[in-house]
């Protein structure tokens, strides 16, 4: 009997312990049977607008102008882009009516005639129906061009105060010595924010000019007013005020409107930056002044220094506090001039095939949107397989946010899946690929409901106005 007892209990000690055996393994598998969630990835595209360039090409009645720009942003969607980069200010004019600056030229022809429809509203409207970011890109400095020291300038706009400003040889720009110049920059990105819902404000590498030949910056006087007693050296003092507007633009975003995104994208030559454009971005970066850095990659793939790869191998070592992407340039494909790799399109999915390899980045940006128009050796045919499905953009805000609740009630009914409302949130749709693997993307939808195309596994996720994402659904199978 007392041996019986005993065996009893080993029995159940045993038992015991594969139960718990079994359980742990219950749980792994549980994991393991989890989708995996693909790479956020922001997809931009350049517009620019200066000298009409992508936008408004010479059309100045709005309805051509607004059909031009829908035309781009279909183009957009069909192709997954998430993202516009707007140029609103390239020469200190402005797309909206700004206390500060006149009207851009390029809307209407004439900066002295005020257009028949509030531009700015419209764009970013149009932009957000069809689920794409609106990032607002302007200069910083630039107010106008001519061919030469011989040819004149344009009329400097009475809202402009003439000894706010600089001339050289072939530019005009704000004077970035002077603090009521940095003020004017800093006030014309809150009136920018203040009255319209940019999702970001973008800078591309236009700081200090770069000049030619044996032109000087000329900025003595200013150093001795400003700088003298302050500075090391002229260059330092240089660096300083565009830091100091650096600085206050990301200040007035987060005092303003902190959702919105602040972004520059640099030249691909960070000697350049520092020693010619007087771009400390490695400071910007090591601070966090700015979001995202988008070096403008505009090479091929190879193994000089000036290459594709190289580029983006030494912004990959230099990225601290922000986001990492990508500036491709299209344009250069299919001109005879810029050489023998970009005369095909394979080159180009090179490039996005490195870019892919390095885990600091986040998105791409594309110069510009008339080269998709162009399709230049079917550069189009690269875009589609690389954005071959949807993306949703990552999180770039200031300070994490809470993820929203998970979509519950998932169900199929016909070839429709449905779910329940999650406040303030759209949803991501996903098809699933099998245990532990990438599952890909199918739609981002504002709807409970989606139809679906195909047989398959899937799942939804909710995705709040930060980009930020709950955990996965419940599967389903249709």
């Amino acid at each position: 009997m007392k041996h019986f007892k005993l065996k009893h209990l080993i029995f159940i000690a045993i038992a015991a312990i594969v139960a718990s055996c079994s359980s742990n393994n219950n749980d792994e598998d549980t994991t393991a049977t989890k989708p995996v969630l693909p790479k956020k990835e922001l997809r931009g595209v350049w517009m620019a607008t200066v000298w009409g360039l992508d936008w408004p090409m010479g059309n100045y009645d709005s309805q051509s102008q607004k059909d031009l720009y829908k035309s781009y942003l279909d183009l957009f969607v069909a192709n997954n882009i998430n993202a516009v980069f707007f140029q609103i200010r390239g020469m200190a004019d402005a797309f909206y009516d700004s206390q500060y600056e006149p009207w851009s030229k390029n809307i209407t022809g004439d900066a002295t005639q005020k257009p028949d429809y509030d531009v700015l509203k419209f764009l970013i409207d149009e932009a957000h129906k069809r689920g794409i970011q609106f990032h607002a890109w302007i200069n910083p400095y630039r107010i106008a061009t001519r061919t030469s020291k011989s040819a004149s300038f344009p009329d400097l706009d009475p809202k402009i105060p003439k000894e706010w400003v600089k001339d050289y040889n072939k530019i005009r720009i704000y004077n970035p010595a002077m603090p009521e110049v940095q003020s004017r920059i800093t006030d014309i990105v809150k009136e920018i924010i203040s009255k319209y819902d940019v999702d970001g404000i973008h800078m591309d590498d236009y700081f200090y000019p770069a000049l030619d030949g044996d032109e000087k910056i000329n900025d003595d006087a200013e150093y001795a007013t400003y700088g003298n007693g302050k500075y090391s050296s002229v260059e330092d003092f240089r660096r300083d005020n565009v830091n100091k507007v650096v600085q206050a633009i990301q200040k007035v975003i987060v005092d303003t409107k902190p959702k919105v995104v602040f972004s520059i994208s640099p030249a691909a030559d960070n000697d350049n930056n520092y020693n010619s454009l007087y771009a400390d971005v490695v400071k910007w970066s090591q601070e966090g002044w700015v979001d995202v850095i988008i070096p403008q990659l505009y090479f091929a793939t190879g193994s000089a220094a000036s290459s594709f790869n190289q580029r983006l191998y030494w912004w990959s070592q230099f990225t601290y506090k922000n986001a990492l992407m990508v500036g491709y340039g299209l344009y250069k494909f299919g001109d005879p001039t810029t050489g023998d790799k970009f005369q095909t399109s394979d080159d180009l999915k090179s490039q996005f095939d490195y870019a892919a390899s390095k885990p600091k980045v986040q998105g791409s940006i594309l110069y510009s949107a008339k080269s998709l128009l162009d399709n230049k050796v079917n550069i189009m045919d690269v875009i589609k397989k690389v954005y071959s499905h949807p993306a949703l953009p990552p999180f770039l805000g200031r300070t994490t946010v809470a993820a929203p609740s998970v979509p519950a009630d998932v169900k199929i009914s016909g070839s429709s899946i449905s779910w329940s409302t999650v406040s303030g949130s759209r949803y991501a749709v996903y098809k699933s690929n099998g245990a532990g693997q990438t599952a890909y993307l199918v739609a981002i939808t504002s709807s409970t409901t989606y139809s679906l195309s195909e047989k398959g596994t899937y799942f939804v996720t909710a995705v709040n106005a930060d980009n930020a994402e709950s955990d996965i659904s419940t599967l389903v199978t249709y």
